[in-house]
């Protein structure tokens, strides 16, 4: 009698059993639709076995009847889901939930598997530019208004400059279906590389024939992008696949405008922030082959590539690579056992490469590489601290900084000035009776956004009407602390509307606004552009030769011991936006000059201060030498929740678990959070303690929300 075993999405630890009238040569991987409870749930088969099972075995198991097999083949190669099963048993996370989370929304539900539609391909770089072609079935007046306007443009208009004259998707889309509009991507030659370019190309292209890990460890601007694209260009000639990921949506039209110019519709973009019916239809034609080329962000990991040769993954420093929610997996750590499994190189990139990586290539497991220069020639920009502990800046920047910005605009340059806090104001306060906007459901303050008139809790999003005076006594509340919104104000005031643009997820909430703002920035006026960390990675503004960094004081002071650490990534990688094609500087806006932290980046530069970091890691036995995992568990009952936690550990009994502690942020969203913390030098250590709280907390409380973090980053 076959049986199967069938991973289903639910909290549960293990996949379910269930009798299988079907072929016994099913694949893991395969969706298959099963009864669950009083319903059907759509799984996936992780095994099929012959068993000697007699009939009152059956019925004393309970066991029942597979429905229905959905797919023709497994979703994934063997050795793609081989990763997937290690990394649910690695986060410790349910193995159904897990990869259940992996697969596109429709096909959770059991539709189809779609065939790749070409026609279907998007502008997804807002790049492509377009011209009037067979407008016989132009009709409505909003058509024919946009094809004249597209007419009068000497050499057509990108997308983003159509949505910018008022045209609405739906009509572009229109008179792109019917031909009435013709696309036309720019093409872009090689670059010809420089002797440090040259050397990595051919240090990693003799080696793209099986699995290593390397480090391209560049200067900011000294052509890392172009280094992966002769890369890709010889896997392609194997016609094998790339998976390209960065860590945030942001990055991904100037990215896919390079690899659209040099590749053309071999490209694919997978990220949240499109329809739905593009990423799936993105995800079908990376499966069947048609796109050798798929660039997206953490969730791309997923993406089925049967050929694939090589795996890049760009600012591996990045933060943004860990999921912050459900399952807490780190994408650049499931791609390296994803590169070992199926034999391909993994190609990592940054100008600031974070403490577990350095480590690794100092234990030869890294094979690094390394540019020092930057490819235009360009010397990196000098950085100099704006002391600015007796410098008045309410509205987040100094009159310094704002003479530095008016002098860069004169000359017809662009400035940046990078600040890590959105809104207005990061709260709202009361002088005469200490009256403070408090999160009425969190440990943290409300944000004041003027624009909107609404105070807004960055952590659970509670949203109220911004008072004009004090709730409790009636006197004059005043903003404490600038944020993007408040500095853009000042800017604004002082250069004017057309002189300024903002970037953060507020004002940049849609991808067509952020096209259209990154257009902006590219016409190379004269700008001064404001932003959180949205602007501090892996753009290119050859304009832009000053760059302001203010805002991270508080982080050097932080009682997580690895801020410092992202404190001098944040610094180096916003002062390599400045002087890409022709001087620039760089300007600390702190009140900290005399931080050692700073004294040693300005003095000797991030590696250096990373290294001394890292050793100091080692001294103390810190993370990421030491293993460590965070469970955090929450409950409305604060009180209850520490003593079921403190009974669970009590009961463990073990050295190497902590806790239990009030969460950093101890109440979120109305529940009470504590948390209990796991420090070994043993994984094996580690992941038994962990199952062993998770399981415990089950027989406990089942109620209880608990969330494992293996590797937490802070």
């Amino acid at each position: 009698m076959l049986t199967a075993l069938i991973a289903i999405p639910c909290p549960m630890d293990h996949p379910f059993t269930y009798l299988w009238p079907f072929a016994a040569d099913v694949k893991p991987g395969t969706r298959v639709k099963v009864p669950f409870g009083n319903s059907t749930r759509i799984g996936l088969v992780v095994s099929v076995k012959e068993e000697d099972l007699t009939e009152e075995q059956v019925a004393d198991l309970k066991l029942r009847s597979a429905l229905e097999v959905l797919d023709e083949d497994a979703i994934w190669d063997e050795d793609s889901w081989k990763t997937w099963t290690w990394m649910a048993n690695y986060y410790c996370y349910p193995i159904g939930d897990a990869l259940g989370r992996l697969l596109p929304p429709t096909l959770r539900k059991g539709e189809a598997i779609p065939r790749d539609n070409l026609e279907n391909l998007r502008d997804f770089s807002g790049a492509v530019t377009y011209t009037p072609g067979d407008t016989s079935n132009v009709v409505t007046p909003s058509q024919k208004k946009l094809i004249e306007l597209v007419r009068s443009a000497e050499s057509g208009m990108t997308r983003p400059e159509m949505e910018a004259a008022g045209a609405s998707g739906r009509v572009i889309d229109t008179l792109i279906r019917t031909g009435a509009l013709l696309a036309s991507r720019q093409t872009e030659t090689a670059l010809a590389l420089t002797e440090e370019q040259q050397a990595v190309f051919d240090g990693i292209g003799a080696q793209l024939d099986r699995f290593g890990a390397h480090l391209i460890d560049g200067v900011t601007g000294s052509g890392k992008t172009e280094v992966y694209i002769r890369l890709i260009e010889k896997i392609l000639e194997t016609d094998r696949q790339v998976l390209y990921l960065v860590p945030e949506i942001n990055l991904t039209p100037q990215t896919c405008a390079r690899l659209e110019a040099r590749f053309g519709d071999d490209v694919a973009v997978m990220h949240s922030a499109l329809k739905e019916s593009d990423r799936l239809n993105a995800w079908a034609r990376a499966r069947n082959g048609t796109s050798r080329i798929v660039m997206g962000t953490r969730s791309a990991l997923f993406t089925p590539m049967p050929r694939l040769g090589m795996i890049i993954i760009d600012e591996e420093h990045d933060s943004s690579y860990k999921q912050d929610s459900y399952l807490h997996y780190h994408a650049r750590d499931v791609a390296m056992y994803l590169g070992r499994q199926r034999n391909v190189p993994v190609v990592l990139g940054s100008a600031t490469p974070c403490a577990e990586t350095l480590r690794n290539v100092m234990a030869g497991r890294i094979t690094r590489h390394r540019m020092l220069h930057r490819a235009t020639g360009t010397s990196m920009p000098k950085l100099r601290v704006i002391d600015a502990k007796s410098m008045p800046h309410p509205d987040g920047i100094t009159r310094m900084a704002m003479t530095a910005i008016k002098e860069t605009l004169e000359r017809g340059e662009q400035a940046m000035v990078y600040l890590p806090r959105r809104g207005f104001a990061h709260v709202l306060f009361c002088n005469e009776c200490g009256w403070a906007s408090d999160c009425p459901h969190c440990s943290a303050r409300m944000t004041l956004h003027r624009a909107k008139g609404k105070l807004i809790c960055h952590h659970c999003e509670h949203t109220r009407k911004a008072p004009q005076v004090c709730p409790n006594c009636s006197a004059a509340v005043v903003g404490l602390g600038a944020g993007t919104e408040r500095a853009e104000a000042l800017l604004v005031e002082a250069f004017g509307e057309d002189r300024v643009v903002r970037f953060d997820t507020d004002s940049l909430s849609t991808p067509k606004l952020l096209q259209a703002a990154l257009a902006r920035v590219r016409s190379n006026d004269p700008l001064v552009i404001i932003g959180t960390q949205m602007i501090s990675k892996g753009h290119d503004f050859p304009n832009v030769t000053l760059t302001v960094v203010t805002g991270t004081d508080s982080a050097l002071f932080s009682a997580e011991h690895r801020a410092p650490e992202r404190v001098i990534q944040q610094i180096t990688q916003v002062a390599g936006r400045s002087g890409r094609a022709k001087e620039g500087r760089v300007l600390v806006q702190t009140s900290q000059p005399f931080h050692p932290v700073l004294v040693q980046l300005l003095a000797e530069g991030y590696h250096p201060t990373l290294e001394g970091m890292v050793q100091r890691y080692e001294e103390m036995c810190l993370p990421p030498v030491l293993h460590s995992a965070c469970i955090t568990v929450e409950d409305r009952d604060g009180r209850t929740l520490e003593r079921t936690l403190q009974s669970v550990v009590d009961e463990i009994d073990h050295d190497e678990l902590l806790g239990p502690f009030p969460a950093p942020m101890e109440r979120k969203a109305g529940f009470s959070r504590f948390q209990v913390i796991i420090v070994t030098n043993n994984r094996a250590t580690r992941h038994k303690l962990a199952l062993q709280m998770r399981h415990a907390l089950k027989l406990r409380a089942p109620k209880l929300h608990a969330v494992i973090d293996i590797d937490p980053q802070g």
